[in-house]
């Protein structure tokens, strides 16, 4: 009869529930990692687009230097610079002042509470 005990094979409740709770720890700890480094990545992409509509701004000035000299006060003028400043639809553009004295561009993403701001 004892070897019969020592020949089954398998997992007892004991052995079971020790792994979920290890599982359930393991899951405490990475979700809320994961869910800061999604807010981070969703900030470095709107950090992002206000770095690339900056200098397309100043390529925009550029061109117009000549006449006078502008800053785009939209993102469609800018988009012929660069048109990978309409790659992430989240990420929402707001022009404050664009003038020739200078421009100031608000960014943020959708699915962060984040602003950014770029000005010259």
């Amino acid at each position: 009869m004892l070897s019969a005990v020592r020949n089954r094979k398998g997992f007892t409740l004991i052995e079971l529930m020790i792994v979920v709770a290890i599982i359930g720890i393991l899951a405490l700890i990475a979700i809320p990692n994961f869910i800061s480094l999604r807010e981070k990545a969703y900030d470095a992409s709107a950090q992002s687009a206000g770095r690339n509509a900056k200098l397309a701004e100043e390529v925009y000035y550029n061109d117009r230097f000549i006449s006078g000299g502008a800053y785009a006060g939209d993102l469609d003028s800018l988009l012929v610079y660069d048109k990978n400043l309409a790659d992430d639809a989240s990420v929402t553009f707001t022009f404050s002042t664009a003038d020739s004295s200078g421009y100031t561009i608000t960014t943020q993403h959708a699915s962060s509470g984040n602003t950014f701001v770029f000005t010259d």
